[in-house]
């Protein structure tokens, strides 16, 4: 089983572990080019890490290059705080992290020559175990993962990224079982730990109304400066089944959001029907939509997922005889977990966003758009 993280299996310290981490799944192998512009698109990635880890080794590259590609890579998971920290302390050598397993612990920080962002790495020792051998013979070898958790200062606030990975737990070593690591109870001790070195004062922003109620207001099939935004309804987590009309008894379930908007948009035509506007496209959208948000604030959602996209050159293709055509630009794609239930051992206890890779850059280009929205400087 492949894992999504960093995994020893003893590497000996120096340019073999090297090697080791700049092969695994930590590094995108467009991040090994970056560091390497001279590595073609068609050589491994196993060959471009020996490349930079003699690199380093020669001291033809710097170590700082190296980790400011790999703290500035997109990751699935986010989560932000807004405030600001009075401090940059330098903690452990995020240097070492290139070279040796090393301890838990934070390493940091890690700085450009200009601009006033700072990043620091939290790492997290787990264990795991591996089967050797199939058959009589088989045993289980056990092994250390490395999970890294990357923390991105700025002015006014801060975020933290990472991965997310499936692992046997230590109490099912002799099973071929395997779980998902639950970062969700480690995040929220890894910001105030972060706070008490660099003296952050920060809080999550009201994700909630940022996203149902200031971005529905502003982006919900509405044109700005001739740009037409499209916003699509993914996926909704609720307590209560009930929403999607069936009889189901409570508890976390997963519901089409497709099938929820058409359910809004019935009920507004049959509500406007009864007024008089039965042609009114406008207004049975409004009331949809409110419908909508409505059923999605009330109704016990926990998490929401959507995606925002805009057309283009919208007036160069309307003009009559123009050839050019809109094109849909990606601004944004998540699942957005409100951290509702703080004393909860889920998911839903922690406020933080599942980030779509792609064309919508995965935590880089979320944070980007969210901290626009919220006014921050990025």
């Amino acid at each position: 089983m492949s894992i999504n993280a960093f995994v020893d299996y003893g590497f000996p310290s120096g340019r073999d572990f090297c090697v080791q981490f700049l092969s695994s799944s930590e590094f995108k192998a467009a991040t090994l080019r970056e560091i390497a512009p001279s590595a073609t698109s068609k050589e491994k990635k196993e060959k471009i890490a020996l490349y930079i880890a003699d690199s380093l080794e020669k001291g033809e590259l710097t170590t700082d290059k190296v980790l400011l590609a790999y703290v500035k890579q997109p990751r699935m998971w986010l989560s932000i705080k807004q405030g600001q920290s009075a401090h940059t302390p330098s903690l452990k050598s995020p240097a070492l992290l290139l070279r040796e397993f090393g301890e838990e612990g934070w390493y940091g920080p890690i700085q450009e020559t200009t601009g006033l962002k700072k990043w620091y790495i939290r790492t997290y020792k787990i264990p795991d175990y591996i089967r050797r051998r199939t058959g009589e013979t088989s045993q289980f070898e056990e092994c250390n993962i490395r999970w890294s958790v990357i923390a991105e200062v700025g002015h006014n606030y801060v975020a933290l990224s990472w991965e997310g990975f499936s692992f046997t737990p230590r109490s099912d070593e002799h099973t071929d079982k395997s779980t998902q690591f639950p970062f969700w109870l480690y995040i929220p001790a890894f910001f105030d730990q972060l706070a008490d070195y660099l003296q952050g004062q920060w809080v999550h922003p009201n994700l909630p109304r940022l996203v149902l109620h200031e971005m529905w207001n502003k982006y919900l099939n509405k044109s700005i400066n001739d740009f037409h935004y499209k916003w699509q309804h993914l996926r909704i987590r609720a307590e209560s089944a009930g929403v999607a009309l069936n009889a189901h008894s409570s508890g976390v379930h997963e519901i089409d959001a497709s099938g929820l908007q058409a359910l809004s948009r019935q009920l507004a035509e049959s509500a406007l029907e009864t007024l008089g506007f039965t042609d009114d496209i406008e207004k049975i959208s409004n009331v949809e939509n409110a419908l909508l948000r409505t059923l999605l604030k009330e109704w016990g959602t926990k998490s929401y997922e959507f995606s925002l996209d805009r057309e283009v050159n919208l007036r160069e293709a309307d003009t009559e005889g123009s050839k050019t055509k809109a094109q849909l630009e990606k601004l944004f794609k998540a699942h957005c977990y409100f951290g509702l239930k703080p004393v909860s051992k889920t998911q839903d206890s922690l406020q933080h966003l599942k980030c779509h890779s792609g064309y919508y850059g995965g935590s880089t280009g979320v944070l980007k758009f969210l901290l626009r929205e919220l006014g921050l400087r990025g």
